[in-house]
C-alpha cells in the first residue's frame, strides 16, 4: 500500500489535495453528522502527530 520511501512533499500535496476536496464538497453537498465526526476524527489524529513532532 505504501512506497518504501515516504516524501514530506507527498504528504503535504494530499494533504492540499484533501483541503480542496473537502472545501469544494462542502459547496456542492451536505455531510452526514457522522460523516463529519469521522473528517474530525481523523484531523484531530493528524494534529497529535504533528504537534508531537514539534
Amino acid at each position: 500500500m505504501y512506497q518504501e520511501k515516504i516524501y514530506g512533499n507527498d504528504v503535504l500535496n494530499k494533504m492540499g489535495h484533501v483541503f480542496e476536496r473537502f472545501r469544494f464538497l462542502m459547496r456542492t453537498k451536505s455531510f452526514k453528522k457522522e460523516q463529519m465526526e469521522i473528517i474530525d476524527y481523523h484531523l484531530s489524529e493528524i494534529m497529535k502527530v504533528l504537534n508531537e513532532s514539534s
